[in-house]
């Protein structure tokens, strides 16, 4: 037992000099490069306390790659190391100083020795370098300037340059880069890889600005590895770093009155059409302010004055850019005047004042003013509504003298207006008995009072807010587990798949949004090269391209159901409300729901009236009575053209009847635009008014009863002919295989006559936009024709929000699902 405890004795004194020696903070050379080398901090019986404050270093950079730990004993002395790398690349081949700092570990703050190191034996400088070249280093707040970045690499060490670089343009409001312009130059007898990126750029504000440094990713070849045929270059990554440029950014001198901030040069139109027109008809006044200038910091254009006798309706301006531009816009404005009064009425000036950067002053764009001439309103131009009586003079007084009079004028009809919604529904479905129809109600009313909570927490999941996202997020990974065993074939869809619930995800509304809007780096980068692998030729996704979009999607965080929702008004009160309703007889219920959109229309509330009939339109797209109501309430919207394609599609299904024709005609005259199959029914010739008689439908089933109304006939002269029978047979077969034969021709004449518009799945464009050969708007190369509004086609095929279109002269393309009305479906 002594002998044990005086060899640990032994021991314990042997290690206490080890434990209690001191700690230290020093730096190493680890490897020596002919760009870089690499330094390792090493922490001596201490650990840091966080990642290092390193002093910063005027011509070098400190890279941390990894950190590391060691123990040894040597002598029974035990020390413990902790050593961190970095990797040193420095501008200039000369060597490396780094000052003494402290830094922070575990047994406090420890003083770092100041370290020489020596510097790579060519400078990166000599191999690679960035600067940003504005256009001008003296400009106007709000001015528009050039800017460009180079980067310039030597050709003997193979540069592998990104075609993206990172740049933070605050405080400039700057444009998305340019496409890289690549050439080769000799400098000093060296050839040279030269790469340019153009863009510009405003500030807003006057001051001194210092532009960021944009940092670039290339890599360079520093060796070979391996010897003869089976050597290969060694590439090393650098980061390049630009200049930082300095901008004096001049304040604008003093504004005149009526300046609204627009600096650039501009151009103001004004268009009024028509310039006559009668009390009723809509006049469009255009106001457009195009050209190029600081777009980003305008609202809109100026106000316009007009006469009380005019009602307005002026919708929000439309803002066009140029494809890729920023500051380069166009600005319209369509203000809709419907006369009230006739007479001579005076439109304008507009005047626009804006500052010219090029000549340093101000200046005033002024459209010239319009005289317009409205007159007493005219009659409709179709002559669908009632023949009105003409007024009868006043008889003669008896004492008057005896002489030729003049007939009173008969004042002209009103102008056409919508008409009152039809009430009800077009449904052919048996109603059932009062008694039967109040147990059908309180079962289900019964059912709410047991369940009202679970079904207010189902709908609390359905109007969550974030469920859209989550719901993206699932599909973005099994997306991603797919295209790992996808074949080339099947990766384009599953791309665009991608593409479409990443939008969701990160919240984009553009119909094809760019990288750049994606809000986080590596998010960016995927879509850019989601995008080269879809549209560009011979560009296959990198091989870790999966593998970092799903470590990017487990890095979004989306919030999970918050079942405190339940409790909302707009959850909760619906069951409620149906509990309080569940005393009111059902006889009731069922004329509230069949009028509550009509009585929405009636007060005034034509959006509530749209919403429930376009609810009830898409429920049953063949209820024509909800098509022509949701007619009406868009043309009071000033929705002209969606209410003429849902007019048109009201008056194909149920053609007979007299109000949706009267509408059918309104609106068509209203919009200016109608299907060449259907423009017949509008003046309607003896064929047209034929046709109308019934839809293409209710045609094709008199067609099928005049098949087997001729087969019957023939059946019936052939039972004669084997049989025998009374005479009076043939009479009868006879007279039915005729009306069969003329049910028959004309049901083919009536069908023939709807033409397109008998096809269960025609559709008709509501308005005017671009026909495309490929359903994307990301792709600009491909051949694209303009799309008249009011045109009839077959949708044959759909493709993640786009429809594409086959028109009867043989010609397909793609659109926007939300620019066409389906007729039937």
């Amino acid at each position: 037992m002594r002998l044990a405890r005086s060899v640990f004795l032994l021991v314990l004194a042997a290690l206490l000099p080890g434990i209690a020696a001191a700690q230290s903070v020093r730096w190493e050379t680890a490897e020596q490069g002919s760009l870089s080398s690499t330094l390792q901090l090493i922490f001596e019986d201490c650990a840091p306390d966080g990642q290092p404050d390193l002093p910063q270093l005027p011509n070098a950079t400190l890279t941390f790659v990894g950190q590391s730990e060691s123990m040894n004993i040597v002598n029974f002395q035990m020390t413990r190391s902790v050593a961190l790398t970095y990797m040193v690349r420095s501008r200039q081949n000369s060597p490396v100083q780094i000052p003494a700092f402290n830094v922070r570990t575990n047994k406090g703050q420890i003083r770092v020795p100041a370290f020489n190191a020596a510097g790579p034996s060519a400078s990166l400088d000599s191999v690679a370098s960035a600067k940003l070249i504005p256009e001008r280093t003296s400009v106007w707040a709000g001015e528009v300037f050039g800017l460009n970045y180079e980067l310039t690499a030597s050709s003997r060490n193979n540069p592998q340059i990104s075609p993206t670089f990172d740049w933070n343009a605050a405080p400039l409001v700057a444009e998305d880069w340019s496409k890289p312009e690549v050439r080769e130059a000799v400098v000093n007898g060296e050839r040279r890889v030269n790469v340019t990126f153009r863009a510009r750029a405003i500030a807003k504000t006057p001051n001194t600005v210092k532009l960021e440094a944009a940092s670039h990713l290339l890599s360079i070849q520093t060796g070979t590895i391996g010897f003869g045929i089976i050597s290969q270059p060694r590439m090393e990554p650098v980061s390049v770093t630009s200049d930082q440029p300095i901008i004096e950014v001049r304040p604008l001198p003093a504004a005149p009155a009526g300046f609204g901030g627009a600096v650039g040069q501009f151009k103001l139109v004004s268009k009024v059409v028509p310039e006559k027109a009668a009390v009723g008809e809509p006049i469009t006044w255009t106001l457009e302010l195009s050209g190029t200038g600081n777009w980003p910091d305008l609202d809109g254009l100026p106000s316009r004055a007009v006469s009380n006798d005019f009602q307005v309706v002026q919708p929000k301006a439309k803002r066009t850019p140029v494809e890729g531009k920023l500051f380069d816009v166009t600005l319209a404005e369509d203000v809709v005047l419907v006369p009230t009064k006739p007479g001579s009425y005076t439109l304008g000036p507009v005047a626009v004042t804006y500052f010219d950067p090029k000549s340093g002053s101000y200046k005033t764009l002024q459209a010239p003013r319009t005289t317009i001439t409205v007159t007493a309103p005219n009659a409709p131009q179709f002559n669908i509504m009632p023949p009105t009586a003409t007024a009868t003079p006043p008889p003669a007084s008896d004492t008057a003298p005896a002489k030729a009079s003049t007939p009173p004028k008969t004042p002209p009809p009103p102008a056409a207006i919508p008409r009152d919604p039809l009430p009800g529904t077009a449904s052919a479905a048996v109603p059932l008995t009062l008694p039967a129809l109040a147990v059908w109600l309180a079962a289900p009313f019964a059912a709410l009072l047991v369940f009202w909570l679970w079904l207010a927490v189902r709908r609390a999941q359905e109007t969550d807010p974030v469920r859209p996202r989550r719901e993206a997020r699932d599909r973005l990974a099994a997306t991603l587990a797919r295209l790992g065993s996808a074949d080339n074939a099947a990766r384009p869809a599953l791309l665009l798949a991608w593409q479409h619930d990443a939008a969701i995800l990160w919240q984009l509304r553009q119909a094809a949004p760019a990288a750049s809007a994606l809000r986080d780096a590596a998010w960016s980068d995927l879509w850019r090269e989601a995008d080269r692998a879809l549209y560009g030729a011979g560009n296959p996704l990198p091989a870790d391209w999966i593998v970092r979009a799903q470590a990017a999607l487990a890095a979004v965080k989306v919030p999970g159901f918050q079942p405190l929702r339940l409790f909302l008004p707009r959850n909760l009160m619906p069951f409620a409300a149906a509990v309080a309703l569940a005393g009111i007889s059902a006889a009731t219920l069922l004329h509230a729901a069949a009028v509550a959109p009509s009585t929405a229309y009636r007060s005034g509330d034509f959006a509530a009236a749209e919403k429930a009939w376009r609810t009830a339109a898409t429920q049953n797209p063949t209820d024509w009575i909800a098509r022509h109501n949701l007619s009406l309430a868009l043309a009071q919207l000033e929705r002209i053209g969606e209410s003429a394609a849902q007019a048109t599609a009201a008056f194909v299904q149920a053609p007979a009847e007299p109000a949706v024709r009267w509408h059918f005609g309104q609106s068509v005259e209203k919009s200016g635009f109608a299907a060449r199959e259907i423009a017949g029914f509008l003046n309607p010739d003896f064929r047209f008014r034929l046709a109308r008689a019934a839809s293409p439908a209710e045609w094709q089933h008199a067609g099928i009863g005049a098949a087997f109304a001729v087969a019957g006939a023939c059946a019936l002269l052939l039972f004669r002919s084997y049989r025998g029978g009374a005479g009076w047979l043939h009479i009868v077969a006879a007279i039915v295989c005729g009306l069969g034969l003329v049910s028959a021709a004309a049901a083919a004449f009536g069908i023939h006559t709807y033409g397109t518009a008998a096809r269960p799945d025609a559709v008709i464009v509501a308005r005017a936009g671009t026909l495309r050969s490929i359903p994307t708007e990301a792709d600009t190369t491909q051949k694209t024709t303009a799309l008249a509004a009011g045109s009839l086609a077959v949708a044959d095929r759909t493709f993640l929000g786009w429809t594409r279109l086959s028109f009867a002269n043989g010609q397909t393309g793609w659109v926007r699902k939300e620019e066409i009305v389906a007729l039937w479906k």
